[in-house]
């Protein structure tokens, strides 16, 4: 399964291509290995055609705590 692409660019990833690419990414960034659960938000944005770095910087943004000032909940 090959299906990779984005209003930017066009990739031609393979599905372990994809993947090695996101956890290098997120190595390198986070300087930690991605979960198991995390498995599952890569294998989403591969299937929506997010890019690699797009997809690691995604996992990060949500590892992060969340800020009272900036939750959705303190809206309402």
């Amino acid at each position: 399964m090959t299906r990779l692409s984005n209003t930017e660019n066009q990739f031609d990833l393979s599905w372990d291509e994809y993947v090695i690419a996101v956890e290098d990414s997120y190595l390198i960034e986070a300087e930690a290995d991605l979960t198991d659960e995390q498995y599952r938000d890569v294998s989403t944005a591969f299937d929506i055609g997010m890019t690699p770095i797009g997809c690691a910087i995604a996992l990060m943004e949500a590892r992060r705590p969340r800020r009272p000032a900036t939750d959705w909940r303190m809206a309402a």
